[in-house]
């Protein structure tokens, strides 16, 4: 007669099964802490093996509690949505796109299920759709972060294999000041003065040109300052401006701008670029890439004639490039540029300052002007030949 009891039955060196109506559980205790499981047969010697198992991997050191094996992806999401907040991350709007894209594929799956083999398959597929190595690796590091918490945690027994996603080279694009001239002229008006902030300082579009804030211009001193924890890297900046004409000749038309705005709606906008509503500006890629493929294009009839193909495909994130470069020919010491453009690293940096042809020529001027004058290195050079 079968036993419906929940109580053991049978006692075993490692722990006990018993049954819960015709279905065999076992238990058993590890470290103090007691663990019950189903073994989803009606046979006690399925039982009694399935308990051996258990006692064997706590032998070998493979031991791997159930509710680690229950973890699941969201839950390794949600575990990785929890350590943005807590450390108080400025990309969560960029981690929750990554997370999108990985619930496409993992949702539902337990993350003992998501092996090495499943990843390289993601990877392979998100490459097949177009998707740039650079944005697949972020999305496959921010799952390998969520299983490293997770570990630590003790919700998952291990962190998988992830594969090695190559990337293309780091972006080269800067801008030449009669191509940005062409594009500026091709944005809508309340477009204009942010990309050219974004120009003139190099500072990051999204998340530092656009959220300004009039509290953070200071006209008497002549200065516009990021606060500490605002930034990328949490380091506060300041882009004197008072010494640059263009710079001052932008924020000053700004500031007219907005008071007028103020005036009409009966309202204080706090941001320094907004919208004819008074709304600060948030998104603008559609009208940056149309302003882009008009300055590059001429039509001639009915046909289209790319004029200057070197504008296809520019983002904004090349005036970090553009302004690297500018305070490098300028004669600004590196160590100051680095302050300006707020890059922390000098391998970022060195990145960003980007030599062109046009640079090399101008090097090249240098030596010919050496040669041509005259001068004793000159002079031995030419005699040591």
């Amino acid at each position: 007669m079968t036993n419906s009891s929940s109580e053991p039955q049978e006692r075993r060196t490692f722990g006990y099964i018993y049954q819960r109506g015709a279905i065999y559980w076992i238990r058993y205790s590890v470290g103090g802490k007691r663990y019950r499981e189903s073994t989803e047969s009606t046979s006690e010697r399925g039982a009694i093996k399935a308990l051996a198992r258990k006692e064997a991997e706590l032998g070998l050191g493979m031991f791997t509690a159930p509710d680690v094996k229950r973890t699941t992806f969201e839950q390794l999401a949600e575990i990785i949505r929890d350590d943005y907040r807590v450390n108080g991350r400025k990309s969560v709007a960029t981690l929750e796109t990554q997370l999108h894209r990985l619930e496409l594929t993992f949702a539902g799956a337990r993350a003992a299920s998501i092996t090495p083999d499943r990843l390289t398959a993601y990877v392979r597929q998100r490459l097949d759709e177009g998707a740039a190595g650079a944005t697949v690796r972020n999305e496959t590091n921010a799952l390998k972060r969520a299983f490293r918490l997770a570990k630590r945690m003790g919700k998952v027994a291990h962190v998988p294999e992830f594969p090695t996603v190559k990337i293309a080279d780091p972006r080269a694009g800067f801008f030449e000041r009669d191509a940005f001239a062409v594009v500026l002229a091709q944005l809508p008006e309340p477009l204009r003065a942010p990309i050219e902030f974004a120009y003139l300082t190099g500072w990051r579009t999204p998340s530092e040109v656009l959220p300004l804030t009039w509290s953070q211009v200071d006209f008497d001193a002549g200065v516009v300052r990021l606060e500490v924890g605002t930034t990328k890297n949490k380091a506060g900046r300041t882009f004197p401006f008072a010494v640059l004409p263009a710079l001052v000749a932008l924020l000053e038309r700004q500031r007219a701008i907005v008071t007028a705005l103020e005036r009409r709606l009966g309202r204080v906008i706090p941001h320094v670029f907004v919208r004819e509503t008074g709304e600060r500006i948030r998104d603008f890629y559609t009208a940056w890439h149309s302003a882009c493929k008009r300055a590059a294009v001429r039509r001639r009839g009915a046909v289209e004639v790319i004029e200057r193909p070197e504008l296809l495909g520019r983002v904004p994130h090349d005036f970090r490039r553009t302004a690297v470069r500018n305070l490098v020919r300028a004669g600004v010491p590196e160590r100051v540029a680095m302050q300006l453009t707020g890059h922390k690293t000098r391998a970022i940096f060195d990145r960003y300052n980007i030599v062109n042809e046009a640079d090399l020529s101008e090097g090249v001027e240098k030596l010919a002007r050496f040669f041509a004058g005259g001068t004793k290195g000159a002079q031995s050079a030419a005699g040591g030949r």
